[in-house]
């Protein structure tokens, strides 16, 4: 019986460093060779090993995550709109708009003592349980009387699923160097998107259960979404995978080659814990802000959209059953503009194209649906479509492109956190800026906060790419130390 030598997958370590410090002047071109010294098909075979075991389980949760906290618009259309009634959410001044506001209060404020509890508890429990908890939740939601209830366990629901999105982006980014992170962020988050949209069919088929039990349909909505929730929970639990050096699944020559990947490509292979020195100086890193404020734009209008697209539909004159189905075909796009400026992005490293790319659809979109731009039926619904491709298509984009521009494990920890919690921050502007009456004149104050805040973040994108730009040209003539290591170059 012959085995196999470590020398089949890794060539001579000395002479692969070698060629690696030759190329690390052409980063801003393209990314270094980090392959150098493993046969191709080793490479192949590893990453699509980490692909299968990775992205879709993180897929299905963020999934079944988007679906618990943006179905609160659907369960309102449900059974002409019973949940109005039933929790007094008419009466007042915008009740409907503090509860979907609401959950992203503790969204915002325990991202980045979740990321720390990430690291302490490992991936798979951590999230798992988070899951499971957001679960029990909205079963609750089945259940409530009052709408300070609702406000209360939408509050609680934010408290717990603040742990998903920022450990799911950091974990990818741990496990792929530079130049895949943003085709595997986006097709995670991506996949997720699509199933969330077909779920307005879910919901509607569930409504239909209005009076079974002496329950409203709407609260059936909320009793089986739980229900689907706890139990993908538990398939998280078995499935997660963890950080690289924890990883059970992989080979030791498998591990090696993703790790040895990971140094070469930036240098932070290795765990670096948080203190109070590094933790302030990434509050002062003003790049990460500037990211954080790209993210939070996205999210005004890809949550304006969840939140609100059933009205926005109602108002353009689609009503009961039209008004649900609809929902959900823009969502089915997005995949088609999300992969496509995912891969001008990696593959020919045009970040911050591809994000103005983006923001310019949602512009048009945004015009269109809102009648400031087309007063057709079918141009209006064609420009919901653009608007949801070009919104949900720059969510990954923006936290990759953050990911790419920093170095260290705390540093991605942090960044992860930071900016999906501006991402909050947008759910609580799309919920105070879409007032709820202003729904009959189509929403004129979110729609012009939507506007401006995309019209602002080209321009940031613009001066990022002028600052890397510049940063860049300083290290190669100069010598300057980019993120703590002399051969870091950004990628625009």
């Amino acid at each position: 019986m012959t085995t196999t030598s470590k020398s089949d997958y890794k060539a001579d370590v000395e002479v692969a460093e070698v060629a690696v410090n030759e190329k690390v002047t052409s980063v801003n071109e393209g990314p270094i060779d980090i392959d150098d010294g493993y046969s191709p098909a080793f490479v192949r075979s590893v990453t699509r090993k980490v692909d299968r075991r990775l992205i879709p389980v993180l897929s299905l949760l963020y999934c079944i995550s988007f679906i618990d906290r943006t179905n609160l618009s659907l369960a309102r259309a449900a059974n002409d709109q019973a949940m109005n009634t039933e929790l007094d959410l008419v009466n007042g001044n915008n009740r409907y708009g503090i509860a979907t506001m609401i959950f992203f209060v503790p969204y915002i404020i325990f991202e980045i003592p979740s990321q720390l509890g990430l690291r302490a508890f490992g991936a798979r429990w951590w999230l798992g349980m988070a899951c499971f908890l957001w679960g029990v939740v909205m079963m609750c939601f089945g259940f409530i009387q009052t709408w300070q209830a609702l406000i209360g366990l939408r509050a609680v629901l934010g408290l717990f699923e603040c742990a998903l999105f920022p450990g799911a982006t950091y974990l990818i980014s741990c496990w792929y160097p530079r130049h895949q992170m943003a085709t595997r962020t986006t097709f995670f988050y991506v996949l997720s998107v699509v199933v969330c949209g077909l779920s307005a069919t879910l919901a509607y088929g569930l409504s239909q259960l209005h009076g079974r039990g002496g329950l409203s349909g709407w609260r059936w909505i909320f009793i089986i979404n739980g229900i689907m929730t706890m139990v993908i929970a538990c398939v998280g639990m078995l499935f997660i995978v963890d950080f690289p050096d924890k990883a059970k699944f992989l080979k030791p020559e498998e591990k090696e080659l993703i790790e040895t990947r990971i140094e070469r490509d930036r240098g932070d292979a290795e765990y670096d814990p948080m203190t109070m020195a590094k933790f302030w100086s990434y509050v002062c890193d003003v790049k990460l802000w500037v990211f954080a404020y790209i993210f939070c734009t996205s999210g005004t209008s890809t949550y304006a959209l969840s939140y609100f697209l059933p009205r926005i539909l109602k108002q353009m004159g689609f009503n009961g059953f039209k008004n649900v189905i609809l929902v959900a075909p823009p969502y089915v796009w997005v995949p088609i503009p999300a992969m496509a400026t995912a891969i001008l992005a990696d593959r020919y490293h045009q970040r911050a194209l591809a994000i103005s790319l983006n923001s310019l659809q949602v512009i048009i979109g945004t015009c269109m649906y809102s009648q400031l731009g087309a007063s057709h039926l079918a141009a209006r619904y064609a420009g919901v479509f653009i608007a949801v491709g070009g919104s949900n298509a720059n969510m990954p984009l923006a936290i990759s492109w953050a990911q790419t521009a920093i170095r260290r494990q705390s540093k991605r920890g942090y960044t992860s956190a930071i900016v999906v919690a501006f991402g909050g921050l947008s759910g609580i502007i799309a919920g105070v800026s879409f007032i709820e009456k202003e729904a009959p004149h189509g929403y004129p104050t979110g729609i012009r906060i939507t506007l401006a805040m995309t019209a602002a973040s080209i321009l940031c994108c613009f001066g990022l790419w002028v600052y890397f730009k510049l940063e860049n040209r300083k290290a190669d003539r100069d010598g300057k130390v980019l993120e703590g290591h002399p051969d870091f170059r950004y990628q625009m």
